[in-house]
C-alpha cells in the first residue's frame, strides 16, 4: 500500500485493504472448511426432511373377528389419507391367543381386539404411537357414525357441529407455521454470521494494535480508509456466505413437499432477508471495529464486545419468541427487523412496503452507528494505555 495511492494516482487505499481482507478469508482453511460444513449441514437437514416426508409406513395387524377386521380396514383408509403409500395389512386369527402369538413371532406388529365392549391394541414390548393415533381416530369415527344414526343425522353433519376450526384474519395457519420455522432459521443464521464476522473484525483490529502494525498502516493510509476496507471486505464475505447458505436452503426446500408449496413466498422473504442482513451488518460492523480499537489485548474483547453480544442475543431470541403485536412492532426495529420482517412476509402478514420501511429504518440506524463507530475507532486506535470504555473513547481527542 503506497502513501500516494489516495491522491488520485493508483488504487484507493480502502480498496486495497478490502481486497486483502477478502483474500485472507478466501485462503483461510478454517473459513473454507466451516462454509463447506455448514452447507453440508443445510443440505443434510433438507435431505433428511425430504426423506422422512416421503417415507411410507407399513403395519401388520392381527385381528380376531369380523368387527375387528372392519375396524382394521378403517385404520388402513385413514393411514392412506395421510400418505398414499402407508398401509395396514390385516392378519386374521381364530382366537386372541393365536393373534398374540403372531406378535410374539414377529409376524404382526400389533393385535387389534375388542375386550369388554372396548377396543385395544396389543404390542410386544412398546406401543407404536402413530398406529395408536390412527386406531383412535377410526374408533371415534365409528362411534360418531353410530351416534349420528341414532340421532337421525349423518356422521359428517355431527362431525361438523362438534368441530372447532381456526381462521386467521391476516394470513393462514399453515403459512403462519412456515413463518415461525423461517423466524428460527433466520435468527440462527443471523446470529451465527454477525457474531462470527463481527468478532473477526474486532480480533483483526486488536491484533494489529498488539503487534504495532497499525502504526505502520496509519502512517501509510488514512484511518478512515483502513476502517472502510475492513468493514466492506468482511461485509462482502458475510453476504456471499449468507447468500450461499440461504440459496442452498431454498434449493433443498424445493424437494420437500411441505416446503415447496411456500417456495414463492420463501424466495421473496429470502430476498428481503439478504437486503436487511446487509444493512444490519453494516450497522454493526463499525461498532465491532470500535470494540477492537478500544482494547489493547485479545482478552479485552470480552469486555469491549459485550454490548454487541447482548444486542445480537436479544435479536436472536426476539426473532423466534416475539408474537402478536410485539412481533409486528419489532419487525420495524433495526437489526431485529432483519429476522422478523422476512418471516412476516412468509406468513403473508407483511407487504413489500413494510419491507421498505424496515430497510429505511435500518439504513438510518446504520448511518448513526457508522458515524459513532468510525469516531471511536479513529480516536482509540492508537491508544495503548489499557482498555477503554465507550464513553472514554468518545471523549478522546481526534
Amino acid at each position: 500500500m503506497n502513501a500516494h495511492s489516495h491522491d488520485g494516482r493508483g488504487q484507493s487505499p480502502w480498496i486495497t485493504v478490502m481486497a486483502r481482507e477478502i483474500m485472507v478469508k478466501l485462503t483461510d482453511r478454517s473459513y473454507i472448511i466451516g462454509t463447506l460444513v455448514t452447507l453440508a449441514l443445510v443440505l443434510g437437514s433438507m435431505g433428511a426432511s425430504a426423506w422422512f416426508s416421503g417415507r411410507s409406513t407399513q403395519w401388520d395387524v392381527a385381528v380376531v373377528g369380523q368387527s375387528a377386521e372392519q375396524l382394521g380396514k378403517s385404520v388402513d383408509s385413514l393411514a392412506k389419507q395421510d400418505n398414499p403409500d402407508d398401509a395396514v395389512t390385516l392378519h386374521s386369527a381364530a382366537a386372541a391367543p393365536a393373534a398374540h402369538q403372531l406378535v410374539l413371532d414377529g409376524t404382526a406388529d400389533a393385535v387389534l381386539e375388542e375386550v369388554d365392549g372396548s377396543w385395544r391394541l396389543v404390542f410386544k414390548d412398546s406401543p407404536d404411537n402413530e398406529l395408536v393415533s390412527l386406531t383412535q381416530q377410526a374408533v371415534s369415527a365409528q362411534v360418531m357414525a353410530a351416534t349420528a344414526q341414532k340421532a337421525g343425522t349423518t356422521a359428517e353433519e355431527l362431525m361438523t357441529a362438534t368441530q372447532v376450526g381456526t381462521h386467521l384474519l391476516d394470513g393462514d395457519s399453515e403459512r403462519s407455521a412456515a413463518g415461525q420455522v423461517m423466524s428460527l432459521v433466520f435468527a440462527v443464521l443471523f446470529l451465527m454470521s454477525a457474531m462470527t464476522y463481527g468478532m473477526q473484525i474486532a480480533q483483526s483490529v486488536i491484533e494489529e494494535k498488539q503487534s504495532r502494525i497499525v502504526e505502520i498502516l496509519v502512517a501509510a493510509i488514512p484511518v478512515r480508509h483502513l476502517l472502510a476496507g475492513k468493514v466492506v471486505g468482511n461485509t462482502i464475505m458475510a453476504l456471499v456466505q449468507m447468500a450461499l447458505l440461504v440459496g442452498t436452503g431454498l434449493l433443498g426446500a424445493s424437494f420437500v413437499p411441505r416446503f415447496s408449496t411456500y417456495l414463492p413466498s420463501m424466495t421473496q422473504a429470502v430476498g428481503w432477508y439478504l437486503v436487511l442482513f446487509l444493512a444490519s451488518f453494516l450497522a454493526l460492523a463499525c461498532i465491532w471495529a470500535a470494540a477492537g480499537a478500544m482494547g489493547t489485548r485479545s482478552e479485552d474483547l470480552q469486555h469491549t464486545s459485550a454490548p454487541m453480544i447482548y444486542l445480537l442475543m436479544g435479536a436472536y431470541f426476539a426473532g423466534f419468541m416475539a408474537t402478536g403485536g410485539w412481533k409486528v412492532a419489532l419487525s420495524y426495529v433495526p437489526i431485529v427487523s432483519g429476522i422478523l420482517m422476512p418471516a412476516r412476509i412468509v406468513e403473508g402478514s407483511a407487504q413489500w412496503w413494510d419491507g421498505l420501511l424496515a430497510l429505511a429504518a435500518n439504513l438510518v440506524f446504520a448511518a448513526v452507528t457508522v458515524w459513532i463507530g468510525e469516531r471511536i475507532y479513529r480516536r482509540a486506535l492508537l491508544q495503548t494505555q489499557g482498555r477503554l470504555g465507550y464513553r472514554e473513547a468518545l471523549k478522546l481527542q481526534a
